[in-house]
Formats: structure tokens, sequence, C-alpha cells
């Protein structure tokens, strides 16, 4: 499984956030659903290891608070997402949902706008963008890649590259 824990602490580091202070446990309805998901046991702790009081700004994406994944991804317009192994762990700089495939562990972005406004997602192909990053590539390559995508719209043209 491809998480790259240490990238993602070098990301923290670069935005000057110590990964050992402010840590919260994760509540047991949150494990729970991540259960329910059958999310990895390694990515379960990876959760609960960077489990912070608020989201964490990657200089204008997000790393969402580990105890709001739960309600982020049961949302109505959401929840589509992770019966289909996305996992909606952030959010880019125009609302676009950052999303881990929880089968592959590869990153990416899905416009908001086609899934918001499609009552069944047909074709998740047509509005995910994988990255073939894993988290802490995802996080790192933001902080240290001048032109790394910050919406569906940028990674759409960065996959192509």
């Amino acid at each position: 499984m491809k998480i790259d824990k240490s990238l993602f602490e070098k990301a923290l580091d670069i935005i000057g956030i110590d990964s050992s202070k402010n840590v919260i446990k994760v509540t047991d309805k949150t494990l729970d659903f991540f259960k329910e998901i059958d999310l990895p046991d390694e990515l379960i702790d990876f959760f609960k290891q960077f489990s912070c009081l608020k989201y964490i700004d990657f200089d204008g994406i997000s790393f969402s608070r580990i105890n709001d994944m739960r309600t982020d991804n049961l949302e109505e317009q959401n929840n589509e997402l992770y019966k289909k192994k996305l996992l909606i762990i952030g959010s880019g700089m125009n609302g676009d949902p950052i999303v881990l495939n929880f089968e592959t562990m590869n990153m990416g972005y899905v416009f908001h706008d086609q899934l918001w406004e499609n009552e069944e997602i047909e074709d998740l192909d047509s509005i995910y963008i994988d990255l073939g990053l894993s988290i802490g590539e995802f996080y790192y390559k933001k902080m240290t890649e001048e032109e790394f995508p910050i919406d569906a719209y940028d990674a759409e043209e960065y996959v192509k590259k």
C-alpha cells in the first residue's frame, strides 16, 4: 500500500506544522464509518496519526479534519463517491473534492459542479481525475511544484503532460 507518510510529514514541515502536536482522538463514529467502508488498517492508522483540531491548509488546498470525513462523505451530494471507493479527504481551491481511491491508494480530484448537479454518477471516470499519486506525494508536490493542480480542471491538464 502506497501512502508515503514521510512525504506527507515533509509537506507539513514546509507549512510549519508539527505533526506530533495537536493530534486529537478519532471518534468512534468516524472509525466505525472507516471500517464499514473497508478502509485498509494502514490508512486508518495514518488518519489517526494526522487527526488534527482543524483542517490543514496546504497553500490553498486542504486536508480535512479526520473527524469531518464521515459527515463530508455521507452528505447527500457526495455519498455516491465512497460507494465507488473514493473517499473525500480534502478540498481544492474552487471546492472540488480531493479524493483518495482506497482501492488503488491514488489521489485525485472530482469536478464538484458535475458531482452536485447529477442525481447519479453513471460514469465516474468522467468526473474523477486520477493523479496516480499517494497521499504523501500529492501534498508534498503541492508544496514543491509550482504548477501542481489546485482543482479538477488543473488536474485534467496536469495528467496530459
